[in-house]
Parts: structure tokens; C-alpha cells; sequence
């Protein structure tokens, strides 16, 4: 008999990587006030450093939580070396990095987010944000060039009901 509900699991492990990053800006917090309190170059200057570090990583984790599988939704994604595989019943496909020519974030009916992957010669591969495994998707992404975080996070954040081009090929 397991001592914690699954599901609470699944939760704090999603949350795990923000957690960690704010336990850091919280020992950058101390740093800095021991710093202040006793007039210390090297307090201050590891507070700095490591609110620099935890703020910028805390950031990075927050975007991964958005894009993030929680394995709710039809499908399996795997990312094999440069080959992206989805595995589902009625939308199924793969795709290779290095023929991508073009990515979007388009809202799906039931109020999540899909990623849609365009290659020359290909129908779409249309990839749910809550499949489980598509949080590997946004470190497979990463290689490709000019890929931006910041407009990940813009076209979360803009309007639902508009597909958004997120990276293409130029």
C-alpha cells in the first residue's frame, strides 16, 4: 500500500524542477541579506550569482511546466536521436529535425495547446501538449537554429484561438 496518492506524485513530480529552482533563489535570498547585514563582498557576490543563476533557471522551468506533458491526453511521444515518433490511435506519425520546415502552437478543443510539426511532402504531425513524453519535445527542439524560448512563452500567453508560428526554417 503506497504511502502517497498517485496522483499527488504525478503532481509533485511535474513540479519538482520549479521547487528546486526557487529552494536556490531562496538560499541567493540569505546569501544576499548575510551580505548586507555583515558588510561582505563575498555574501553579496554569491547572492548575485546564485539569484542570476536560480532566476534564470526558474524561468526555464516555468516555460517546461507550460509545455509539458502530464500524459493525459491520447498518444505516446518519443524522441529518438533526431527522429520525433508519436504513437496514437488516429493521428500517429514521425518526423525528422532535420526536415522540419516549420512549427506552431495551435489550441486544441479541449482548452490545452497541440504542437504542430510541418515537413515538406508530409501532412502535419499534430502532437498534444498533454501526451505523454512531450515534455521531451522541448529538448529535442532546442537544436534547432533560432528557436526562442521567449516566443514559446509569447504565444502561450497571446490569444487562444489563433494558431501561432513558434520557429521556421529559414
Amino acid at each position: 500500500m503506497p504511502v502517497f496518492r498517485t496522483d499527488a506524485l504525478v503532481t509533485l513530480k511535474r513540479w519538482f524542477e520549479p521547487l528546486l529552482t526557487l529552494g536556490v533563489l531562496l538560499l541567493a535570498a540569505w546569501s544576499l541579506w548575510l551580505g548586507f547585514m555583515r558588510p561582505s563582498i563575498v555574501y553579496g557576490g554569491v547572492g548575485l550569482f546564485l539569484a542570476g543563476i536560480g532566476g534564470s533557471l526558474l524561468y526555464l522551468a516555468l516555460i517546461k511546466l507550460r509545455l509539458g506533458g502530464s500524459g493525459e491526453a491520447a498518444g505516446i511521444v518519443e524522441v529518438r536521436e533526431r527522429n520525433i515518433v508519436y504513437l496514437s490511435p488516429h493521428l500517429g506519425g514521425e518526423v525528422t529535425l532535420e526536415a522540419l520546415s516549420k512549427i506552431a502552437i495551435s489550441p486544441s478543443k479541449s482548452g490545452s495547446y497541440n504542437w504542430v510539426l510541418y515537413a515538406p511532402e508530409q501532412r502535419p504531425l499534430l502532437i498534444p501538449f498533454q501526451a505523454k513524453g512531450a515534455e521531451n519535445l522541448l529538448h529535442a527542439f532546442s537544436a534547432l537554429p533560432g528557436l526562442s524560448l521567449e516566443r514559446l512563452n509569447r504565444a502561450l500567453g497571446a490569444d487562444r484561438n489563433v494558431m501561432h508560428i513558434v520557429w521556421q526554417r529559414v
